[in-house]
């Protein structure tokens, strides 16, 4: 498990497509479905349900995500505070 795929995952959820979230981050969908099929794996939980309309937290999924966003934005605290000091 990595920030990389926390942060995959939070953007998936905000954009509600691997496409629309791959375009927001600068990076390979492909690269991006794999790296949530991984992340998934190695949950052993299905993050996402897959709809016609676009992919859609799971409840499992939502309570990750609130794990997700909690250790990147503590992430992001720790590298601005190591850049300030």
């Amino acid at each position: 498990m990595s920030l990389r795929q926390f942060e995959y995952a939070l953007a998936v959820a905000q954009e509600g497509s691997v496409t629309a979230a791959a375009e927001l981050l600068h990076v390979a969908q492909p690269s991006m479905s794999q790296q949530i099929r991984n992340l998934e794996r190695e949950l052993g939980v299905q993050l996402f349900a897959r709809t016609p309309t676009g992919l859609v937290p799971t409840v499992v999924g939502r309570a990750f995500l609130r794990e997700a966003e909690a250790a990147v934005s503590a992430a992001r605290r720790a590298k601005r505070s190591f850049h300030l000091g």
